[in-house]
């Protein structure tokens, strides 16, 4: 049987509470293609959310490269 992850839209201030990152470092790993892409909405496509999916996937991998390490 499968479970679908119930996906939340988590803003900025979430992300990083979740990830531990500052907001600096979120976006120097976005430019590097390192960090999940948030997607734009409202006031004039100003503010951002991430879908939580992809940051808990994110998580994943880089618990899994340090293992590898």
């Amino acid at each position: 049987m499968c479970i679908l992850e119930e996906t939340e839209f988590w803003p900025l201030r979430k992300v990083l509470q979740r990830v531990g990152l500052s907001k600096t470092e979120i976006y120097r790993r976005i430019a590097e293609n390192r960090f999940p892409t948030g997607r734009s909405y409202g006031d004039g496509g100003k503010k951002k959310f991430w879908l939580s999916t992809e940051i808990k996937a994110w998580q994943d991998a880089v618990l899994r490269s340090n293992d590898k390490a």
